[in-house]
């Protein structure tokens, strides 16, 4: 089987046609039907039903253009580079990332990185849905966690992290009596979000507590959380720098402050370990000095991100 016969199946699958693939391709009409006949006796099965009207894949050759079109798209970003002989960040950046990590985080250090790299495109797709770069053509794939990533085998970077803190209005402490303890919460409304199942406390003499909160509004947007927060719905668990303003402006209020919160991580996960594409790479160092500042950890985010692999 030869690669250059899939990439030709492929410009037939996408273009849905022999005469436009092989004006895609620069290719005789005659040789993009023989590429795709080779792969087809190669692979011993149709990919393609044939009239003289219209063509349409098979089952088969559906299921082989998904599984291979991404990692096609890879290999000929990555050959491209290398024919270059340089460094210089180009071709398209494929990112997937939460809302507001990508609104209020990525979107300033993208274009920074746009700005000064004209070659270099972005394509952002904005989730609050769990994406796997190694089944889905992303080269960065950003998540938030607060407990470790499931998955031993993923590679994955820490960005950073986030602190927390548990947070009220005025209105509800006063309507629920001011907490000294963890076990005074007990009854109190919460705000959660989707992934909330319990939270832990640690005290300031090390010991650890558990609630189990409950509420009539779960969110996973961190603004609406927020909200529900300040009108006094819920106490909420909630980032720290995210809610500062509001703070600031007396809205909302911390719970136990002497009570720490373990902070949300934010890992940036990746395809694979080697063949790291400049732009992939100029991207990450660029976060890296951006996000410095808001490591709650005190480490170097991605300053190290060559050399470690968390799991």
């Amino acid at each position: 089987m030869h690669l250059d016969d899939l990439q030709v199946f492929l410009a037939v699958a996408e273009r849905q046609g022999f005469s436009r693939a092989a004006t895609q391709l620069d290719m005789p009409k005659a040789s993009v039907s023989r590429a795709v006949a080779r792969l087809e006796q190669a692979m011993g099965m149709r990919l393609l039903e044939r009239s003289t009207r219209r063509l349409r894949l098979t089952d088969s050759g559906r299921r082989l253009a998904e599984q291979t079109a991404p990692l096609a798209s890879r290999l000929a970003s990555l050959l491209a580079q290398a024919a270059e002989h340089d460094d210089r960040p180009r071709g398209v950046l494929r990112i997937a990332a939460p809302y507001e990590l990508g609104v209020f985080r990525i979107g300033d250090v993208l274009t920074e990185l746009l700005l000064a790299h004209p070659a270099l495109e972005a394509e952002v797709e904005l989730t609050s849905q769990p994406i796997d770069p190694r089944d889905r053509d992303y080269d960065v794939v950003f998540r938030l966690q607060t407990t470790p990533l499931p998955d031993s085998n993923q590679v994955a970077r820490r960005i950073y992290s986030v602190a927390r803190g548990l947070y009220a209005s005025p209105a509800l402490i006063a309507r629920m009596a001011a907490p000294h303890s963890p076990e005074d919460l007990a009854g109190w409304p919460a705000i959660l979000s989707p992934e909330d199942g319990e939270w832990t406390l640690t005290g300031p003499d090390g010991e650890q507590y558990t609630l189990q909160p409950a509420g009539r509004l779960r969110a996973q947007n961190v603004g609406m959380r927020l909200h529900g927060v300040s009108a006094g719905l819920g106490m909420g668990l909630l980032s720290t720098h995210f809610c500062r303003q509001s703070l600031l402006c007396g809205d909302i209020v911390p719970v136990l402050p002497d009570y720490r919160i373990a902070p949300t991580r934010v890992f940036a996960l990746l395809p694979g370990r080697r063949l790291m594409p400049a732009k992939v790479k100029a991207f990450l160092d660029l976060l890296s000095e951006a996000m410095i500042p808001w490591d709650e950890e005190g480490g170097a985010g991605l300053a190290r991100w060559a050399d470690s692999v968390e799991e």
